[in-house]
Formats: C-alpha cells, sequence, structure tokens
C-alpha cells in the first residue's frame, strides 16, 4: 500500500475518533468538572489482533484484510452507527414534538402562555443570550435568564473555571433546531415547565487567563433544557444531556 494511501486510511479513522470523542468542550451550563456534554459519544476502535479473513464465495477463497483496511473498516462501521444514531434521536424529539404540539394547541386556547409561536422566539432569544452572557461572564445578564437553582449552577461552573485559570469561550452560535417535546401545566402558573429539544451548532473553546488555546471543539451538539414560568417570561431551569434525558 502506497504512503499517500495509508494516510488517507489514517485521516479517516482520526476524523471518526474525533467524532466520538469530542468531549472536551463545556458549553453554558453543560458538562461537568473540564467540561463534558456534547455532541457525539462513545468509542470504537479495531480489535487486538492484526490479521482478519472473509469468505469471498464467488471465488471459494479466503482474502487477507490487512491491519489498514480493518482499521477503515472499523472507521466506516463506526461513522455509520454514529450518523445512524443521531438520526434517531432526531425522529424521536420530532415524535415527541408531535403529541406535545396536540396539547399546546388546547392549551393555548385556555392560557395565551402556551402559544407555541411565542415559546419557540422566547427560548431562541434565551439560548443566544445565554450563550453569549456565559462567555462573557456576565453574571447579570444570567441572573434574568436563570432560576435561582440554575444560577447558582452557572456561578459554581464559572468560579471553579477561574480557579483554574481558564475561560470558556463560545462563537459562531447556531441554534439548527428546538421543538418543546414535553409541559406540565399547573393549576399553579408558578409549577408550569417545558422541556426543549436543543440542537446547536458553535466553536467551543476553553482558553487561560493569558488567551492562549488549551482546547477546542467544532460541532453540533444536542441537548434538553427545561425553562419554567415566571409570569408570562420563562427561564431556564435545568440542562440534561441527550443520554440523560431519554433515558
Amino acid at each position: 500500500m502506497t504512503m499517500k494511501k495509508r494516510l488517507t486510511i489514517l485521516s479517516i479513522f482520526l476524523m471518526i475518533m474525533i467524532l466520538f470523542t469530542g468531549n472536551c468542550y463545556a458549553r453554558a451550563g453543560g458538562g461537568s468538572g473540564s467540561g463534558s456534554s456534547g455532541g457525539s459519544g462513545g468509542s470504537s476502535s479495531g480489535g487486538g489482533t492484526t490479521h482478519y479473513y472473509y469468505h469471498d464465495h464467488g471465488y471459494g477463497g479466503g482474502t487477507s484484510l490487512t491491519p489498514q483496511n480493518s482499521i477503515l473498516l472499523t472507521a466506516t462501521l463506526a461513522g455509520t452507527f454514529f450518523v445512524a444514531r443521531c438520526l434517531y434521536r432526531r425522529y424521536k424529539a420530532i415524535d415527541m414534538h408531535h403529541q406535545v404540539k396536540k396539547q399546546l394547541k388546547v392549551l393555548d386556547d385556555q392560557d395565551e402562555f402556551w402559544n407555541e409561536s411565542r415559546i419557540k422566539k422566547e427560548v431562541k432569544e434565551a439560548y443566544y443570550t445565554i450563550q453569549k452572557a456565559w462567555t462573557l461572564q456576565d453574571m447579570e445578564t444570567l441572573k434574568e435568564y436563570l432560576t435561582d437553582n440554575m444560577y447558582g449552577v452557572f456561578e459554581t461552573k464559572i468560579n471553579w473555571n477561574e480557579f483554574q485559570g481558564k475561560r470558556n469561550v463560545l462563537n459562531d452560535i447556531q441554534l439548527l433546531k428546538h421543538d418543546v417535546v414535553s409541559l406540565y401545566d399547573s393549576i399553579n402558573d408558578d409549577e408550569d415547565y417545558f422541556w426543549v429539544y436543543i440542537e446547536g451548532k458553535m466553536v467551543d473553546e476553553m482558553r487561560d487567563q493569558e488567551n492562549q488555546l488549551l482546547e477546542s471543539y467544532r460541532g453540533v451538539f444536542v441537548e434538553y433544557w427545561k425553562f419554567k414560568r415566571a409570569g408570562n417570561r420563562i427561564l431556564l431551569d435545568e440542562i440534561k444531556q441527550k443520554d440523560e434525558y431519554e433515558i
């Protein structure tokens, strides 16, 4: 095998591994410790042996699968699994949204707070404002968009990063998809809340106090955000990673 082919196979393998291990970033409220939320999880690697065989019945003989080809096969299978899992999550969220949409239509006739268009508009505004305020460590703005409980979580994370001499910087922030997937409507309006499927994309960096880059991630992530009702406003109360919510 030529060096060019080997480098191509290695590049594909590394790209897949990056997809599966891209958990180094933090994001507003995401992850824990040094940051562990995000757009992909899990890992996959080739087996421990160095020689594999498969039977080609068309020719009736055994064919050698080289270590390089086995890496390419593993990377291809891993990539296929990753894409399939992402599609499953998206369709599952769409199905949950369709069920909730029926509830929203009924509730909207009784209480304009549950108007879906209004909710999506406010969630979008909150998403961008919170991510920007997180980067700037703007606690005053965060206080306007978070419940007391969530404010305490954010404050602890920011203080911990500062203690470690780190700063989480988010750029090119995008909101690709957001839909209400569950809700709770109480007689007491102060107890109302709903969960939103969040599919976003950004450049997520961890920098030191001299602005030197320590870690970086660029890609898509899925989270579930819980918003509580506060009069006619909404406040972010909790963030769950995709696996936490779906379990």
